[in-house]
């Protein structure tokens, strides 16, 4: 049978930016609720049932990459979240595709995220605030117990029922580490997570497992009782930073009337390095359990001072104020804290003996050519190794996109590894290439961090204000910040005390 003009319109309707109105399989298109960075959100009754649902649909701007990687991903979301039933976890009803459009339809949550109630009512009381993390943290261990790194843990996606129930939403970035097929899908040049909740070795690009989630959820219960982050900055690279070299305002100093019990959990949660925190969300759900009950039975308990969680570095102990310190602290902060960082700000060069020694590999990458750069350089992404990074320079030398982004992560791998002749060379590739300003740039950074290398602190901080910072890739840019802090460190003491 010829279809009807109307279908015919109904169906070109459905490439439409806003589908409100259209109708997804058995879903119709009530109205937008938001959009995200891979897709816009919709409200939908689902006819069938009679059923209000929330409706995901992929972003059709992005569609036209021929890898088709978001699709895997946003397919990848809808296997993860599909197979969590959890009373605190938004439940994944039908995937679909209608038309070239893909969607998930999904538990509709009436309610405010996280981030929302705290703008609005401010950071909740101590048994509303137990109540929010110890649900949560048994969302992370039922994910966790599946396989599954949620890999985007943060106040948005935290969502608080009418009928006081927390669910976690959004499994978009979700790693799935039982099956090794598909595990990091990302598009190529995004850096997966939200930078003001991101785990360091998320930030590094290195492998993530569950601690973390752990971390992120540390940071959003920050959040939630300080009201506001732990850090913030400029733009997402100069938060990222922070996380790795910076510790945030002690809690106990904005929060007097938090349990130095409960403040050891969020250290804990937050610990810069991964073997640092708890080692499942389990341990951590037992531990809120424990408070609260204390809070129930015994709101006086000297149990509450002292938590089951010993912090394995001094960071974090400095980070543990009694609570009728808070206001003394609070008035030092913005004299003597910004100091104490700044002598401890090296970051990981502090904290490790040899901060350019490789970590071993996970996998070993094969060096064959995939069909296109963007594929290599996606592959490269997976395993983040110098043969990785050297596949896509060897296999696409003169892809104008993928080609140069690989030389500058070769260029940090090589500095890594103290193979420094090779990364001088490489340097001097970028330097001869005087009309393009993107390669002057890396010259000028990896001439910077040669000379901090071979203790030239003076000339490697000239260097670095020279440096073309508007054309410099993030990567580098981020490499680069443990030498400008190594620079300032040993200038300031060689420098004659007044």
């Amino acid at each position: 049978m010829a279809e009807s003009p109307s279908s015919e319109s109904s169906k070109k309707n459905l490439s439409a930016e806003d589908l409100q109105d259209q109708t997804l399989g058995e879903f119709r298109i009530l109205r937008r609720l938001g959009k995200g960075g891979m897709a816009e959100v919709y409200l939908a009754e689902q006819s069938s049932i009679k059923r209000q649902v929330a409706i995901k649909v992929l972003r059709a701007d992005l569609l036209d990459e021929k890898n088709q990687i978001l699709i895997k991903r946003f397919e990848q979301e809808a296997k993860a979240a599909g197979g969590l039933t959890h009373p605190n976890i938004v439940q994944v009803y039908v995937v679909g595709n209608e038309e070239g459009i893909h969607y998930i339809a999904q538990e509709y949550v009436e309610g405010p995220n996280l981030k929302e109630f705290v703008l609005k009512k401010g950071p909740p009381d101590l048994k509303l605030a137990l109540h929010i993390m110890r649900q949560t943290a048994a969302a992370l261990q039922v994910a966790a117990e599946a396989g599954i790194v949620h890999r985007d843990i943060k106040p948005e996606n935290i969502m608080l029922t009418r009928k006081g129930e927390v669910k976690v939403a959004d499994f978009g970035l979700a790693q799935l580490s039982t099956n090794n097929e598909g595990v990091n899908l990302t598009q190529v040049g995004m850096t997966m997570g939200t930078p003001l909740y991101m785990s360091p070795e998320q930030i590094h690009g290195k492998k993530v497992d569950q601690r973390s989630d752990l971390y992120s959820f540390g940071v959003t219960c920050y959040h939630m009782l300080a009201g506001r982050p732990p850090f913030d900055g400029e733009s997402p690279m100069a938060i990222a930073v922070k996380h790795l070299n910076e510790e945030p305002e002690p809690l106990a100093a904005i929060r007097s009337d938090l349990p130095v019990r409960l403040i050891e959990i969020v250290n804990q949660l937050m610990a810069k390095k991964i073997d640092d925190r708890p080692n499942d969300a389990g341990e951590v759900l037992k531990e809120i359990r424990k408070i609260s009950k204390l809070i129930q039975d015994d709101p006086d308990s000297p149990d509450l001072k002292l938590g089951e969680f010993t912090l394995s570095n001094s960071q974090s102990q400095a980070m543990l104020v009694p609570p009728d310190l808070g206001k003394k602290i609070g008035l030092l902060f913005a004299g003597v804290i910004p100091v104490l960082l700044i002598s401890a700000g090296v970051g990981w060069v502090k904290r490790t003996p040899d901060p350019f020694a490789a970590e071993a590999p996970v996998d070993r990458i094969e060096t064959t050519a995939e069909e296109t750069a963007a594929q290599q350089y996606l592959k490269a992404l997976q395993i983040n190794t110098l043969d990785a990074w050297q596949a896509v320079v060897t296999n696409f030398p003169n892809d104008p996109e993928y080609s140069d982004k690989a030389r500058v992560q070769v260029l940090i791998n090589l500095i890594r590894v103290n193979r420094l002749v090779e990364a001088e060379k490489l340097i001097n590739e970028f330097s001869i290439r005087q009309s393009d300003t993107y390669a002057l740039a890396v010259a000028d950074a990896g001439k910077a961090i040669l000379a901090n290398l071979d203790d030239r602190y003076e000339e490697s901080h000239l260097l670095i204000s020279q440096i073309n910072r508007a054309k410099l890739p993030e990567a580098m840019t981020m490499f680069l910040v443990q030498f400008e802090e190594k620079n300032s460190k040993m200038l300031a003491k060689s420098s004659p005390t007044p």
